[in-house]
């Protein structure tokens, strides 16, 4: 049975992946996933915040903590 991960759910309400890329789900702008800088939105995205976003950073910080505590 597959129970949900929460933390990496809500990464879902912003980000998809498409190959290496991930993508706003917004705006639709792509970022390589090895790029570790910030992303950058399209113009006027709601996504976009004054706090720079790593969306790669993030997932690799969520993939570890899942298998950290053993739920991958």
């Amino acid at each position: 049975m597959s129970v949900t991960y929460l933390p990496l759910q809500a990464w879902n309400q912003h980000w998809t992946l498409d190959g290496t890329l991930v993508r706003c789900r917004y705006c639709g702008v792509s970022q390589d996933l090895t790029d570790a800088g910030a992303f950058q939105h399209a113009f006027g995205c709601k996504a976009r915040t004054l706090e720079a976003q790593h969306p790669s950073r993030e997932l690799a910080a969520l993939l570890q903590q899942k298998i950290q505590l053993g739920l991958f």
